[in-house]
């Protein structure tokens, strides 16, 4: 994340803030003047301490930036490692309406009527239902994306071990964890097509020196077999959540 804006450049475009108020401060005084019971907490990354802040509950946070070239509120709805929804708005009132929806457990569509300015995908919609696995199978098999190895997703597909797990491209590399929401489980094989053949490695994170080779394949059924030969003891479908919350789960 790259430094936050200069403070009297936010101070000429968001008069609420003058020379020394905060985000997380004016924003905590209109939350509480609606009359929401939550608190607001700074963003994370320090540079951003002026202009950022967040509203977080177990499975729910709603973030907030401000734009630093025009006056903007840009709000993101999370839930569970996936951003559901997000908008931009000039309004305060109009933040401070959708962080109170987003976090007494709006649904999508309830949310959208109350706050014009949030959007949000198909596949958020897929998250909300539970079928976030087949929804992004179905995208990225329909999908004319150059990255996408068309072939190779149907490989994979055609294997229910993997079809049960959440796929990802992270640039033309196939992943595959086993939570729908980020971060995700990095304890899968991964397939990159790489000049006609395909390398099964495990994720840089495995080994210190970078990606581990598990080995080179020549076709895409060849790469998934490696995938299918490596994956995890008892690794079942792919569960609504983060790599942490799958951790909490495994150490029961």
């Amino acid at each position: 994340m790259t430094p936050g804006p200069d403070t009297d450049d936010l101070a000429g475009i968001y008069p609420e803030l003058g020379r020394s108020e905060t985000l997380q401060s004016i924003l905590q005084t209109a939350v509480h003047q609606a009359g929401h019971g939550l608190d607001v907490l700074p963003e994370r990354a320090p540079g951003w301490w002026r202009s950022g802040a967040r509203v977080d509950s177990d499975r729910r946070t709603t973030s907030v930036l401000l734009g630093i070239a025009e006056r903007a509120f840009i709000v993101n709805f999370w839930e569970r490692g996936v951003m559901m929804a997000k908008g931009t708005t000039t309004s305060l009132d109009a933040v401070v309406s959708a962080i109170g929806a987003w976090q007494s457990g709006a649904t999508l569509a309830r949310l959208k009527p109350a706050c014009p300015f949030v959007d949000y995908s198909p596949l958020a919609e897929a998250h909300e239902r539970g079928d976030a696995v087949e929804a992004q199978w179905a995208s990225y098999r329909h999908t004319t994306a150059r990255h996408v190895d068309h072939e190779l997703i149907e490989a994979a597909y055609t294997q229910p071990q993997l079809r049960a797990l959440f796929p990802f491209h992270s640039h033309r590399t196939l992943n595959f964890s086993r939570c729908t929401g980020f971060p995700h489980t990095h304890d899968i094989p991964v397939i990159t097509p790489a000049n006609g053949s395909y390398r099964v490695t495990w994720w840089h994170t495995r080994s210190p020196h970078g990606p581990a080779d598990i080995g080179e394949a020549d076709t895409p059924d060849d790469a998934v077999a490696l995938v299918v030969a490596h994956l995890p003891h008892n690794c079942g479908p792919a569960a609504a959540g983060t790599a942490e919350d799958l951790d909490k789960t495994d150490n029961r």
